[in-house]
């Protein structure tokens, strides 16, 4: 079931609102998301909200479908904003959600390393 969340960096200059199922966790295992090590949740667009100015994000694109933000004062990479196919959506660390427990969830391993 769907909650609603108040997500933000570190050190708070990026904010946002989302609504998950931290349920639908999953950990992936491209090269990148190896090295970050965080554990996500999938929403659709009409989910997320970002509450900051994007002035306060940066942007790392490791391929043609996803852009990696982070912020840009803190370093942590809060959501990628995905394209393909079968439509869009973000990706959330589950780490920036207020109340959320990201080491008590079970998430699912996403074969990112196979996608190329």
């Amino acid at each position: 079931m769907s909650k609603e969340y108040k997500g933000k960096c570190h050190c708070g200059s990026v904010q946002f609102n989302v609504s998950a199922d931290l349920n639908n966790s999953f950990k992936c295992n491209c090269s990148f998301c190896v090295r970050r090590a965080s554990t996500l949740v999938k929403v659709d667009d009409s989910k997320f909200t970002l509450e900051s100015s994007e002035n306060e994000l940066g942007s790392y694109g490791s391929r043609d479908f996803s852009d990696h933000y982070f912020c840009k004062n803190c370093g942590i990479q809060c959501y990628t904003r995905f394209k393909n196919e079968k439509g869009s959506g973000v990706m959330v660390n589950v780490g920036c959600l207020e109340g959320a427990d990201s080491y008590s969830l079970k998430p699912s391993i996403f074969e990112g390393a196979n996608k190329l």
